[in-house]
């Protein structure tokens, strides 16, 4: 018996155990893999790196546990990245009831995260408000766009042990309208993304971090203006831990050539993210992909091979 009639007859027991152990190699020894970010993830991090820490940050958080492989990382990110620039932000659903809870988990994460790190840790209420879940996209984009204060009356949160009126708190106490607010994220994994759009984006600047099956629908968005910038799927979480390492256009020593160019914004620098994570999730899962990947060609390859062996084999043999 050949190698190639060997190869055939292998347990596919095997084939999987060798799938788990490099895969979970992958995630307990995440490699820095150099790449050059999408443009989109580009502007996006520029975007965020330029807000202003006087204007809050809506966040319009509706993905859930089923997409958390890209949509935790990506929801992550923009934690390290606002609460690293001392930016106040405000989170909801408009799509998903269980969404908001995903994200308090995350948060409560980083925050542990920082503490241990040294550094400050977010205060509900004072930093940030939980809006929770708000029912029906559509109404609840367009409320906010015609009367912010009105399509969000009557929603508390706790400051010092006691309840107040969201708009009483240092989070929204000055904010009137929609267009007082600095940005709009939706981290996404559904079309809640376009509905945002359709309704806020000539009132406010708006950017999505979305799932790699709905980013394809949301570039057009990106590419007409009416999206700041749009970091998509894993690839998407990956660029913008790299950036937040590395910057865009920094050269190491002030010589050299940057880890990630850009023309955009003038060619002009974008510094990295000097506090707290930077390479996280993403790192884990990316070079994971890419090992599972030549697997699985390997796999198709030597089977594809074997058969053609054992059928040419046969036809001599005939």
């Amino acid at each position: 018996m050949n190698f190639w009639e060997k190869a055939q007859k292998v347990d596919r027991r095997v084939l999987y155990a060798i799938l788990i152990f490099f895969v979970c190699g992958g995630l307990f020894f995440p490699a820095t893999i150099p790449v050059d970010p999408d443009p989109s993830s580009k502007s996006f991090y520029s975007e965020i790196k330029k807000l202003n820490p006087e204007k809050v940050v809506l966040i319009q958080s509706d993905w859930t546990n089923s997409t958390r492989g890209e949509s935790m990382g990506h929801f992550e990110n923009l934690m390290r990245l606002l609460m690293s620039q001392n930016i106040k932000f405000v989170f909801y659903s408009a799509a998903d009831p269980v969404a908001p809870q995903v994200a308090r988990t995350v948060i409560t994460r980083i925050n542990k995260e920082r503490e241990g790190q040294g550094l400050k840790v977010y205060k509900a209420g004072v930093d940030y408000l939980d809006l929770g879940y708000f029912p029906n996209a559509e109404a609840t984009n367009t409320n906010m766009g015609n009367n912010l204060r009105e399509a969000w009356k009557g929603r508390k949160a706790r400051v010092d042990g006691r309840e107040v009126d969201i708009f009483a708190t240092p989070v929204l106490g000055n904010v009137k309208k929609i267009e007082d607010a600095g940005m709009m994220i939706v981290v996404t994994a559904s079309a809640s993304i376009d509905v945002a759009i359709q309704r806020l984006a000539k009132r406010v600047p708006i950017m999505g971090l979305v799932t790699g099956v709905v980013g394809p629908g949301v570039l057009p968005f990106y590419q007409s203006g009416q999206l700041k910038g749009v970091a998509i799927g894993l690839k998407g979480v990956y660029d913008v831990e790299y950036m937040m390492a590395n910057g865009i256009n920094i050269k190491p020593g002030g010589e050299g050539k940057a880890k990630v160019e850009w023309d955009g914004n003038n060619g002009a620098e974008v510094p990295p993210v000097t506090e707290g994570k930077t390479l996280a999730r993403g790192q884990q899962y990316y070079g994971t992909l890419h090992v599972a990947l030549v697997l699985l060609i390997l796999a198709v390859v030597m089977g594809n091979v074997s058969m053609f062996m054992a059928r040419r084999r046969q036809g001599e043999e005939a």
